[in-house]
């Protein structure tokens, strides 16, 4: 009966954004790149939605997504038959910047409709971090980089030989929202890296969304955190939060010095309880203090800096011992800007990259073990399609088939297994609401 229910729920919700965002799934605007003397199928849209949907049900590979069963809802976004050759020809050529574009769009329509709300913070937060979306045997038309002997992780495994390649990129996730949205991504050229291209990042984030308030922070891992990027981000307006590690020695330095007396002497200004995860209890604590505010280094002044935060997470395993580890953290957050709660809640968040948007990618849509095809700029079309999948189905995972108690706190989302089901079954079905023209095809 569920999956009947999800069944139902699901055809809504994707008929609802089909024709609700207009700009977004138009994919009939993108230009058509075929010779049209030798086009065999006529619907160029047709063929960008018979990926995207195959990766929407989570189909493991293009042969798959070429026997999809397509109920009249579904053949009126892809009317011919597509082949997995073609599918892997035309994914090869497409323009991955102009379906970043609708990505854009997409993200900008569900922000206006309300469905990217923060939750539990009295502002949004865009997270960003690098994620490798492939490691391929060629350079992808040059866009790929070539493995680095010094990263065992990325050494040939036993038995095999031959140079390997990476293809980078940025991505930001607003962590903030219940559904942990990706809403940018940019890929990195060879030569460049993830703390050189970041401040470039900002500016194409600002440029997409700045004249909106889907969020005010920008988060960063301790690998990003720098005077000029802290800069960067306050000239545009941006209060900001950065992991402190060893990378970063007198700062790092700075905040163990001022406040570790304070967690030895004082209490703690918030402590999560005690929650289950991966078979073992945590909880976090935090302290936290305002005198590096203005800090100067030999780097220069961090004149926007106004808080240090120490979170100390203590993990008690089935054996009764507890194991603890000390994070730091620094923000140009105003102090009553935000509770000691919420910056307990924004230090989880900031993990929710990795452990909603890049694991669930990693896990359920594989992108780690490869994409369906890896030649000319298929990997890089993939990956913007892939966040549009992920999307999508994040909403309906934890908003649109997720109840609440009594209480008003939300269940447990949908596992992942049985939300495909229902995505493929709905696909399958007959059309539950009128598409019109908008669709693109």
């Amino acid at each position: 009966m569920k999956i009947r229910l999800y069944e139902e729920r699901v055809h809504r919700f994707l008929g609802r954004q089909v024709r609700a965002a207009k700009r977004g799934f138009d994919f009939g605007s993108i230009a058509d790149p075929r010779q049209q003397s030798k086009v065999r199928y006529k619907s160029y849209p047709g063929i960008i939605w018979q990926a995207l949907l195959g990766l929407l049900s989570n189909q493991p590979t293009l042969r798959d997504v070429e026997a999809m069963r397509l109920g009249s809802w579904g053949r009126r976004l892809v009317p011919d038959v597509v082949s997995d050759t073609t599918l892997d020809t035309e994914l090869r050529r497409m323009d991955a910047e102009v379906l970043h574009a609708k990505l854009v769009l997409q993200i900008r329509d569900l922000h206006r409709g309300k469905m990217l709300r923060p939750s539990k913070l009295p502002f949004g937060v865009a997270t960003i971090d690098g994620k490798n979306l492939a490691t391929v045997s060629h350079t992808a038309d040059g866009s790929a980089h070539k493995r680095s002997k010094d990263n065992e992780k990325w050494q040939p495994k036993k038995g095999r030989s031959g140079t390997y390649f990476l293809m980078p990129a940025l991505r930001a996730t607003l962590t903030s929202a219940e559904s942990k949205p990706c809403i940018f991504q940019k890929q990195l050229p060879p030569g460049t890296g993830e703390s050189s291209s970041l401040e470039e990042l900002i500016d194409e984030l600002h440029t997409a969304y700045g004249r909106s308030d889907m969020f005010e922070l920008i988060d960063v891992d301790a690998g990003l955190t720098s005077l000029a990027h802290a800069d960067h981000a306050d000239n545009l307006g941006y209060a900001y939060m950065m992991g402190l590690k060893g990378n970063q020695p007198e700062l790092f330095a700075e905040a163990q010095r001022v406040l570790e007396p304070i967690a030895e002497l004082c209490s703690p200004e918030a402590r999560t309880p005690w929650e289950r995860c991966k078979g073992k209890l945590l909880r976090r604590t935090l302290w936290r203090t305002n005198q590096m505010r203005g800090y100067t280094n030999t780097v220069g002044c961090w004149r926007h800096l106004r808080q240090a935060w120490l979170v100390r997470q203590e993990t008690k395993t089935s054996d009764g011992q507890i194991e603890i580890e000390d994070r730091y953290f620094i923000s140009s957050l105003l102090e009553n800007r935000v509770s000691p709660n919420d910056i307990l809640t924004l230090v989880r968040g900031h993990w929710g990259i990795e452990n909603d948007s890049f694991n669930s990618l990693d896990v359920q849509w594989r992108e780690d073990h490869g994409p369906w095809c890896t030649r000319g700029n298929a990997v890089w079309v993939l990956g913007v399609l892939r966040l549009m999948a992920y999307n999508l189905a994040q909403l309906l995972r934890r908003r649109h088939l997720r109840s609440k108690t009594d209480q008003g706190a939300w269940r447990q989302p949908v596992p992942w297994r049985t939300l495909f089901k229902a995505i493929e079954r709905a696909l399958a079905g007959v059309e539950p609401i009128a598409v019109g023209a908008t669709t693109g095809v």
